[in-house]
């Protein structure tokens, strides 16, 4: 999606600090720039196991979308327009409408790498340390749907799109917890199964959307960056169990934010080593560069600083950020971490470098953070358990899980159910098995009792799918593919016309309805729709106006009106 830059533009960012920066790189600015100029194409990630994919594909392909080559290990498809220039106002209202209703998920095409390259297995316990908004995370719990991702995100803020994102996808496998990604909370042994670290970075190749940068970057900003992110991905690598991996990445061109990094976390975390990311196998087609162990020392004007042997003075550089060779240091194969650049595959730019903690370095069978420094020469002490209130997630009683197995036909044992204010969330067992029933060991050997989640953060566990109404627990709409093949009861089967008929805002009284129905929550089975209703004196549909446009659409009422 590149589209023919204005001369004038080009040639004054040409001399841009971040110009600068890719020249420093090899990269041949001629055919960079106008692409990293350029808007991108819209890129997704179409939501597996929805009872609809298809119907969904196949308005993708009548918007002219088509499939990404190099993602073989979900269904991922570029369109051909940009998120600011859309072709026309249905193409961009079908997109917002296909997103929200969590039919698929705007995700730009590079940042689907790091689940790609860590290749989690179902059924494990994996953690994204920097996870909002979400896009990452609820691509590894699409990936490992009998795993369960621990979704990460210190910021009040952003944690809510982290929320949003997970619930309109309907997701039961993924707890969202906050945390200060360089103090992540203690966890049961032995460990997490593997990790994404995708830092906070100064996002120098997200120029196509972010076209602020070429304004205000200079290399401080990523020098200014350097620690954190060697804080956060050395955190991580304390809480990854032997024989788990991790991925650091980077949505920067910055060697400091980058090889500099990896070289910092393999000397503070030697347990590590690197793996060679197989780009053929994994990124088939996909246009990679190796990483580096030469990058020069810039200056603001990003104008290279020949080294005399001295570390230059200039703002925030340290001796860490030096490259192998500078330093007089044995550097490690940084050609096993993948460079994407912007213009060789129509995308954003990207760095990615795989770690795994080598067993035999960790003898213990356990994560280094567990690990007791000394040994106790006492009892170990149960410490306090959390204090509950209204907020607190809990497992929920057996008088409210059997009345909603009552109400709705499912299975109990299906789910492990959870309980926060007057809301129930569903989520898998490993929830329960690996965080919440073990008992958890602080540094000093001391123990938290098991049946809670505390040390750790946790705001929400799974998918909130019932909410008390009135004493009656009612599904929530975004659940609904969730409790698909698990509902025998509960389900009223109607005709087409009487879904059209509430579809166009009919709310017949209850003796009117088409078909017998008593007071309460209740779902209209018609074909292949569910769709959820509130029967009081009347009959009403409990969908959003998303949910109900894209009904409309599949049932034609639009047409049929216009006839």
């Amino acid at each position: 999606m590149v589209r023919p830059a204005d001369e004038e533009l080009l040639e004054r960012l040409k001399g841009t600090p971040l110009t600068g920066l890719s020249r420093s790189l090899g990269i041949e600015i001629d055919e960079w720039l106008p692409v990293a100029s350029s808007p991108l194409p819209v890129t997704l990630r179409l939501t597996p196991g929805r009872h609809d994919v298809d119907w969904t594909r196949g308005i993708l392909e009548s918007l002219g979308g088509k499939r990404i080559r190099w993602i073989s290990s979900s269904e991922s498809w570029v369109m051909p327009f940009s998120k600011s220039e859309y072709p026309d106002d249905m193409s961009k209202k079908m997109m917002a409408l296909l997103h929200e209703t969590g039919r698929i998920t705007r995700q730009e095409a590079v940042s689907m790498l790091p689940p790609v390259i860590l290749e989690p297995k179902d059924g494990e316990l994996v953690m994204d340390t920097c996870a909002a908004p979400g896009s990452k995370a609820t691509q590894l719990a699409e990936a490992i749907p009998n795993g369960l991702v621990l979704a990460n995100e210190p910021s009040s803020g952003r944690l809510n799109l982290l929320v949003t994102n997970r619930a309109r996808l309907g997701l039961a496998n993924m707890l969202i917890m906050q945390h200060d990604g360089r103090h992540i909370g203690r966890m049961p042994e032995p460990g997490v199964d593997g990790v994404v670290v995708d830092a906070p970075c100064s996002g120098t190749a997200t120029t196509r959307k972010n076209r602020e940068l070429w304004n205000t970057w200079t290399p401080k900003v990523g020098r200014s960056l350097f620690q954190l992110q060697s804080d956060i991905a050395h955190r991580a690598a304390q809480l990854l169990r032997p024989g788990g991996k991790m991925i650091y990445s980077t949505c920067s061109l910055d060697p400091i934010e980058n090889e500099a990094v990896v070289c910092e976390i393999l000397r503070k975390a030697p347990w590590l080593k690197l793996i060679n990311i197989d780009c053929e196998r994994l990124l088939p087609s996909l246009v990679c560069h190796r990483g580096i162990d030469d990058w020069p020392i810039l200056d603001e004007n990003a104008e290279v600083v020949e080294w005399n042997g001295a570390l230059p003075k200039l703002p925030g550089l340290s001796e860490s950020m030096l490259n192998p060779k500078q330093r007089g240091l044995e550097a490690p194969d940084l050609s096993y971490t993948i460079r994407v650049n912007q213009h060789e595959n129509d995308s954003g730019g990207f760095f990615v470098a795989l770690f795994e903690h080598v067993a035999e370095r960790t003898p213990e069978g356990i994560a280094r953070s567990m690990i007791l420094h000394r040994e106790l020469n006492r009892e170990p002490v149960e410490l306090a358990r959390q204090k509950k209130n209204k907020h607190t997630t809990v497992q929920a009683p057996d008088d409210i899980v059997e009345a909603i197995c009552g109400k709705w036909g499912i299975a109990k044992d299906a789910f492990t159910w959870w309980h926060r204010g007057r809301r129930v969330n569903l989520s898998n067992t490993l929830s329960y098995d690996r965080l919440y029933k073990p008992t958890v060991v602080n540094k000093k050997g001391d123990y938290w009792p098991g049946e809670e989640f505390h040390p750790l953060r946790v705001i929400h566990v799974g998918q909130p799918t019932f909410t008390d109404n009135k004493g009656i627990w009612r599904t929530r709409q975004e659940s609904l593919e969730l409790l698909r093949p698990h509902l025998t009861k509960g389900l009223v089967d109607i005709e087409e016309q009487t879904l059209i008929a509430l579809l166009k805002g009919h709310t017949p009284l209850r003796e009117e309805f088409a078909v017998t129905i008593e007071r309460g929550s209740f779902i209209l089975r018609c074909k292949e729709y569910l769709v959820p209703v509130w029967v009081a004196a009347r009959v009403s549909l409990m969908l959003d106006d998303k949910e109900r446009e894209i009904l409309k659409m599949k049932l034609n009422i639009e047409l049929e009106e216009e006839e």
